[in-house]
Formats: C-alpha cells, sequence, structure tokens
C-alpha cells in the first residue's frame, strides 16, 4: 500500500528508430486511430 506522499513512479517506454518509422508508415496506410490501436498505443504519440 502506499502513503499518500509517495508518488506512483511512471514507466516511459523507448521506442527504437526502426519502430517508429514502422509505426508512422502503418499511420499513413490505416490511418492514425487504427495503427494507435493495432499497436497497442494512445494515439497522442503517433501525431507527435
Amino acid at each position: 500500500m502506499t502513503s499518500r506522499n509517495q508518488a506512483k513512479k511512471t514507466v516511459r517506454t523507448r521506442y527504437s528508430k526502426e519502430f517508429k518509422d514502422e509505426a508512422l508508415a502503418l499511420a499513413e496506410r490505416l490511418g492514425v486511430a487504427a495503427a494507435a490501436k493495432e499497436l497497442g498505443l494512445h494515439e497522442s504519440p503517433l501525431y507527435a
């Protein structure tokens, strides 16, 4: 159990350049929403 003063740490995932390139190519083919759903991501990283 965490105390009120202890913040929950978030983990940032680092993606390789190859993964990013493939994700963007997929988004161009399928659209951002469909590509994000297929990759298990939120749409915002693909827009960024």
